[in-house]
């Protein structure tokens, strides 16, 4: 039962942060006009770009392709979550679920707009491209996962 109710939050907590970031972005998207928005001077601002590639805009142009992997790598995470389950704890399922809403989140966009929002500017302080929440989502999460993978082969 215990097993069931983590597959549950799993994807609960997937959509509701799904939700979370659409909702920024479509915050983000009607007041484009406004932006830059200067967020905290000399740190950080919110510019508004229409990422048509994948991470550092690689790859523009090709939304097709990057929809088709999208689906497949949330498919494969998904696959794998669901044949090791019952070797997760919540920071596992935590990391799933973070990973698994910013690729569906990312994905929405792709379908829906044909790219991503982008919007988070970090420019001031380091030389870095314009992401987003749920890029945020898949990097902590995939980083997150690798270093549980790592930490849990070794206790075996």
């Amino acid at each position: 039962m215990i097993k069931y109710i983590n597959k549950i939050k799993t994807y609960v907590v997937a959509i509701v942060l799904v939700l979370i970031d659409q909702i920024i972005k479509f915050i983000v998207v009607n007041n484009a006009h406004k932006m830059p928005l200067k967020i905290l001077d000399g740190f950080l601002k919110f510019t508004y770009c229409e990422n048509r590639g994948v991470a550092f805009s690689l790859g523009e142009g090709n939304v097709a392709l990057f929809i088709v992997l999208n689906i497949l790598l949330i498919s494969l995470l998904i696959f794998y979550y669901e044949k090791k389950k019952e070797n997760f704890n919540k920071l596992g399922i935590f990391f799933v679920s973070i990973t698994m809403a910013g690729g569906i989140s990312n994905l929405i966009d792709r379908v829906t707009r044909g790219f991503v929002v982008d919007f988070i500017d970090v420019n001031e302080i380091i030389n870095f491209a314009i992401f987003n929440v749920a890029d945020i989502f898949i990097t902590v999460g995939v980083i997150g996962l690798a270093i549980y993978y790592i930490i849990s082969e070794n206790k075996k």
